[in-house]
């Protein structure tokens, strides 16, 4: 096993140098099982390791063996395993989709999870190399396949009454649209969703195409939530595009989307959703917790 030096570890903090031990000891005794893996099983492969993200609850690597690269996330077993068994679940239910990084292998013990490398992986944390209306368009193209991929069942009810057991976190009451508004417009089921808003959350292909990553707020929820966090994630990263941003986001998703959905619907939704956080706090990234 290699580390090269040349990395590009974070050193904005001093543990962030340190992920070569952690790397050695999580996976110790692991590593020809991994090498073998990542490279299709060719014997004596060197495993080689690049770090891409040290995030709060695992490592972003960059896995080379055998002239071949893989992706491995890296979780810290000294957390719950809860985060790990959501990605593992939601990368394996997606696996053959297209839309995520197709799943390799994973470990539960300890936590990592393997996946195939895209070529411009390590570039597209941040994929806005792309026009913001042209991003708005393909995150909505995505979200609409997504909902046709991911599991589902069926509930009943309306946003209203969904948004309402966020309690104070949401003040709902201070926009006096919003109880008439939302009870019109029903939950159409309730399906796996990513359950974050963060637009830089996405790897790229070979071909140019968005793949989805890092599950580990997945969680279920009423079909359009992902929608809803991408429209609120493109209003406070663009707010002097919306209108157009907005629009490309809208048209993406209708012109991708199968099943129930009204994407005018979700757009009202979005709007009282992100004026309700605004009015329960000062600050939004104190007001709801979307775990």
């Amino acid at each position: 096993m290699n580390m090269p030096r040349t990395a590009r570890a974070i050193t904005s903090e001093p543990h962030h140098t340190q992920w070569h031990g952690l790397v050695k000891s999580q996976l110790s005794g692991r590593f020809d099982a991994i090498a073998r893996l990542v490279s299709g099983r060719k014997p004596g492969a060197r495993l080689d390791f690049d770090l891409i993200k040290y995030g709060h609850s695992a490592i972003s690597l960059q896995v080379h063996a055998g002239g071949r690269c893989a992706y491995m996330k890296l979780f810290d077993m000294s957390q719950p395993d809860s985060a790990y068994q959501r990605e593992k679940a939601s990368l394996c239910a997606l696996r053959d989709s297209g839309l995520v990084p197709r799943i390799l292998g994973f470990s539960d013990s300890p936590r990592f999870i393997v996946c195939e490398w895209s070529d411009l992986a390590r570039h597209a944390y941040a994929p806005l190399t792309e026009t913001p209306d042209e991003f708005a368009y393909s995150l909505g193209k995505w979200l609409a396949e997504l909902d046709s991929a991911v599991p589902g069942e069926t509930a009943v009810g309306n946003w209203y009454g969904y948004l309402t057991k966020f309690g104070t976190a949401l003040d709902l009451e201070r926009i006096s649209i919003a109880r008439e508004v939302l009870s019109e417009i029903p939950l159409c089921g309730r399906a796996l969703s990513r359950n974050d808003a963060a637009l830089h959350n996405f790897l790229v292909n070979a071909e140019g195409h968005l793949l989805g990553c890092d599950f580990e707020n997945a969680r279920m929820r009423p079909r359009g939530w992902d929608y809803v966090l991408g429209h609120i994630g493109l209003v406070e990263r663009f707010p002097e595009k919306i209108d157009t941003v907005i629009r490309a986001y809208s048209d993406g998703f209708s012109n991708a989307h199968r099943g129930a959905l009204i994407v005018e619907e979700l757009n009202v939704v979005s709007r009282i959703l992100f004026c309700a956080r605004a009015m329960a706090g000062d600050n939004t990234e104190n007001v709801v917790p979307w775990r």
